[in-house]
């Protein structure tokens, strides 16, 4: 009805607008037309967010500005604020909802067969009047050039009766179809949340490897002025100042790779979120507690009941289902009434004429296309149940394994801490001995390199950690909260 509102608004603009006998004539039709049709398809509850906006340059804009608005000093990004522009503003959700208006466009075309079609025509003919010879009238009828006007005008009245479960059946089988569509879309939107949260994590995990290459680049310029000193009080010789030198120089070229290794994620995120363009920010720090919050068969059961392309494959199975009913169908007889009514004379007045007539239509052969309709259907129905059991299969040793992973990434985290703190006494302990001389330059090196690489193992365990939970939670069916329309509130990894 808005659209139909639109275009009545930019007709009224353009021919000032409709008498009011033709708008109370449009609103007997609707009233009627809504209590004769079928009530219209409401489909499931499952809420899908809206996807995006036809106005590009607006959107863009609107995503960057809710980054502004949250934090307009600085512009750090939270993971929260990230998802919400997503949802806003990627377009794979955009193109889904589209996908699911075409589909409840489908129950409306099945449905619109339990409706009478009406058709008009007219026609001015200028023709002549000669008469042939036919069977049964021998005799010839001059001819003549002369031509004759002839009007005519008709309605014709269609309506099937019977179609023995081939209108329900189609409308069955749209409404499942309508059902997947909204469950392939769910499947986006798991999607879309997985991919920034993944994207989110690696621009975190680059910030903090850029902030222990901050940590170890200052380790490893008071390494050199350390060495630089003592080499001109004649305590060490060159080899210490060229090898502190050698460290800065590896080190500074590790910090570029790690900076241009942020911008391509940060690009990454970007794309997650639906946003081409450069708004300097930096993402908040999160860390989700290494601990597993589900048992091998709780994850199993969990995917189970709420993987949104289980549920797709479910209701194509049942639209699939309707399709065998329907192709079933085609063998039996069609009933329908036609009446018309029709005005035509060579002058006016013209004359009226009106007709009713019931018809049955019996299939009885057409090169065996019903029979071969019916096995086809069938064999894609058996098609769709053997990859929905495949799909069950794959649902399970994916959550399975992500859980597994998920187990490694936190003992890794719990690890790595132990070997942060080991390594820090390490270069506390071979700094000193280097100062008092019974230590060499070799040692501190060693321990520096060794506290760098703790730090950079543990900052990559964490962001494997946060990303595998996010997988877990994808791959389960969770990591969306469909009946509030929002991101689980206090599931966020």
């Amino acid at each position: 009805m808005w659209f139909w509102g639109e275009e009545f608004g930019k007709k009224r603009g353009r021919r000032g607008g409709f008498s009011s006998r033709s708008a109370i004539f449009a609103l007997l039709v609707v009233y009627i037309l809504k209590g004769i049709c079928p009530p219209a398809y409401a489909g499931p509850e499952t809420s899908v967010p809206p996807g995006t906006p036809d106005d590009e340059t607006s959107l863009e804009s609107a995503a960057i500005k809710i980054i502004q608005d949250k934090h307009p000093a600085g512009y750090v990004l939270s993971l929260p604020v990230a998802l919400s522009i997503a949802l806003r503003s990627q377009p794979q959700l955009g193109a889904a909802n589209a996908g699911v208006t075409s589909a409840r466009a489908g129950i409306g075309i099945a449905q619109s067969q339990y409706y009478p079609t009406l058709a008009g025509s007219s026609a001015y003919t200028r023709e002549t009047g000669n008469f042939g010879p036919q069977p049964g009238f021998p005799f010839t009828i001059p001819e003549s050039p002369v031509s004759y006007d002839f009007y005519q005008a008709s309605l014709t009245l269609t309506q099937t009766l019977f179609a023995f479960g081939r209108r329900s059946s189609q409308v069955a089988q749209n409404k499942a179809l309508y059902n997947a569509s909204h469950q392939g879309a769910a499947k986006t939107v798991t999607d879309v949340v997985f991919g920034v949260e993944k994207a989110y994590f690696s621009v975190l995990k680059d910030q903090e490897l850029l902030e222990v290459d901050r940590l170890t680049l200052e380790d490893y310029r008071l390494q050199l002025r350390v060495a630089e000193a003592r080499y001109n009080d004649g305590v060490a010789n060159a080899y210490d100042v060229l090898n502190a030198r050698v460290n800065l120089s590896n080190m500074l070229l590790t910090q570029v790779q790690d900076k241009n290794q942020f911008h391509v994620d940060e690009l990454a995120l970007n794309r997650a979120m639906g946003v081409i363009g450069h708004t300097p920010y930096r993402v908040a720090p999160l860390h989700p507690v290494p601990a597993i919050p589900y048992t091998p068969d709780q994850v199993v059961s969990i995917a189970i009941a709420h993987r949104p392309d289980l549920k797709q494959l479910d209701q194509q199975t049942v639209a699939q289902k309707q399709a065998v009913r329907f192709n079933q169908a085609q063998f039996m007889p069609t009933v329908q009434t036609v009446g018309a009514y029709s005005l035509d004379s060579e002058f006016f007045p013209l004359v009226y004429n009106w007709s009713v007539a019931t018809t049955v239509t019996i299939p009885i052969f057409n090169g065996f296309l019903n029979v071969e309709q019916v096995r086809q259907s069938r064999a894609q129905l058996k098609q769709i149940k053997f990859q929905r059991e495949d799909l069950r299969q794959g649902v399970i040793q994916s959550v399975l394994s992500d859980l597994y992973t998920l187990k490694t990434a936190g003992q890794k985290i719990q690890d790595s801490k132990v070997l942060v703190d080991q390594a820090e006494r390490n270069v506390d302990l071979a700094e000193t001995q280097f100062r008092v001389g019974t230590g060499t330059t070799v040692a501190v090196t060693q321990t520096e390199r060794d506290l760098a690489k703790a730090r950079s193992d543990l900052v990559q365990a964490q962001a494997d950690f946060a990303i595998s939970l996010a997988q877990l939670k994808r791959d389960m069916g969770i990591n969306y909260d469909f009946e509030r329309g929002a991101i689980p509130a206090g599931d966020l990894p």
